[in-house]
């Protein structure tokens, strides 16, 4: 009895935890480059100028359908679902249910839609042509006539649109009418990203003309936007790459154009953060002294840091890890030694082909001031120490759990990868060859 008892307790708290979410459901379509469907879709939040995963719905390979359950902390918000470039905003409240069906650019809502859902449901009725532009596979193909005829037919109806947003619920309306615009003049520049062109300047409608020529990104509030870094990218590229004929990277052209000095700093790091640069150390040290604040300055002195790791004469930074029997080994405890570190797992099949040829390699410099370290970023620890031991393994061994500083720091996303430190703990070659190159043993041999 007394446990019949504590399970319908249990199945009581269930049943009220569930009742108060939401529902959020229906069907996303995006083409990848092979023809598939995308296989996931997130469920997020506007954070730093992006977004900010809150839970991956199943969904369903076919189809593209999902259901996910909003919790109460992700209601009475707004709230996004949707994948690359298609986020698609939602406003769910306690016991609602909300339907989102997408598919290249185009978006219906549906269900009983609250006052907050309707602008949304409305807003993207009213984009959609536009929007076949900048998410269809074929918009290149598309008339650029037509483009500039849009431009003219919807400023109108957009502004209109934005300045009449009135729910009752004045938290949303005052976000909304300040996200909507930016979500238009995002759309405005997907065609580019597309593939989309005029013939020459003199083609391009005035809208494009005027807004390259003055937009001057002025709106702190910006990166409150969960595609604000998106946008200001996709802008710099329509302007300087597409537009002014420009050569160079775009997102490096526009720090000096961006003239409220919040959202300069926070571009600049979300910039180097994601590795955007094609010289990190350059561009770092040009705007280092557009940090406004300690943590900013932080954060600037921590990328440049990273950034130095990987090229030749940089620094390595230094991490610690357990061996297989849980000794705890310093990179640094090798300093007047050459250093080759090995990024491997059991998983990698091209990690593994190495093996017989990192084996031969270390035996050839026996007895020399080379040190040799596998670092494993495996998460089964029983199955990557089983390896070592059955097959012999020879070298230093470190097991990472995908986890700590090497994997925060070195900024490693594939594997394998060989790392080579000369004795003075500096950079030789952040990407060395591999052990069956005969070159990765020319160099070690130069540093010795």
């Amino acid at each position: 009895m007394k446990k019949t008892s504590i399970l319908l307790a249990m199945l009581a708290m269930s049943a009220s935890s569930w009742a108060q979410n939401a529902v959020l459901k229906g069907k996303f379509r995006y083409e990848m480059p092979n023809h598939q469907n995308a296989s996931s879709i997130f469920f997020t939040k506007a954070e730093n100028g992006d977004l900010s995963v809150i839970a991956e719905p199943a969904t369903d390979k076919a189809d593209g359908a999902f259901r996910t359950a909003v919790t109460p902390a992700d209601q009475n918000t707004i709230r996004f679902i949707g994948a690359f470039d298609e986020h698609y905003p939602v406003y769910l409240r306690k016991g609602e249910e909300l339907t989102v069906e997408a598919a290249d650019g185009l978006v219906t809502y549906a269900g009983k839609l609250s006052k907050e859902n309707k602008v949304f449901s409305d807003w993207y009725k009213m984009t959609a042509p536009i929007r076949k532009y900048g998410y269809t596979k074929n918009a290149r193909l598309l008339p650029t006539d037509r483009l500039a005829k849009l431009l003219d037919s919807l400023a109108g109806p957009v502004e209109n649109f934005v300045k009449n947003i009135n729910t009752g619920n004045a938290v949303f309306d005052k976000e909304a009418k300040h996200m909507l615009p930016y979500s238009y003049k995002f759309d405005l520049v997907m065609p580019f990203a597309m593939g989309v062109g005029f013939e020459n300047k003199s083609k391009y409608p005035v809208k494009y003309v005027n807004w390259f020529k003055n937009e001057n990104f002025s709106d702190k509030g910006l990166w409150d936007l969960p595609f604000a870094f998106r946008y200001m990218q996709y802008f710099a590229f329509a302007k300087h790459i597409i537009y002014n004929q420009e050569q160079g990277i775009s997102g490096e052209m526009l720090p000096p154009e961006i003239s409220d000095k919040s959202l300069r700093a926070n571009y600049i790091l979300a910039y180097a953060e994601k590795g955007a640069s094609q010289d990190r150390v350059a561009f770092l040290k040009k705007y280092e002294g557009d940090m406004l604040n300690d943590e900013q300055r932080t954060k600037m002195k921590m990328f440049k840091v990273r950034a130095g790791v990987q090229v030749a004469g940089g620094d390595w930074i230094d991490f610690s890890y357990p061996d297989r029997n849980g000794k705890m080994h310093k990179l640094s405890d090798n300093l007047g030694k050459v250093v080759l570190i090995d990024v491997w797992a059991t998983w990698c099949k091209p990690c593994l082909a190495e093996q017989p040829a990192l084996e031969a390699l270390e035996k050839s410099f026996e007895g020399k001031d080379v040190v040799f370290i596998s670092l494993s970023i495996d998460t089964d620890k029983a199955k990557w120490k089983q390896m070592i031991e059955e097959e012999k393994l020879s070298g230093l061994h470190l097991y990472s759990n995908n986890q700590g500083a090497f994997l925060k720091d070195y900024e490693v996303e594939s594997v394998p990868r060989f790392i080579l430190f000369d004795k003075n703990g500096k950079t030789v070659s952040f990407n060395a060859a591999r052990p069956s190159d005969p070159k990765l043993k020319e160099l070690i041999t130069s540093k010795l």
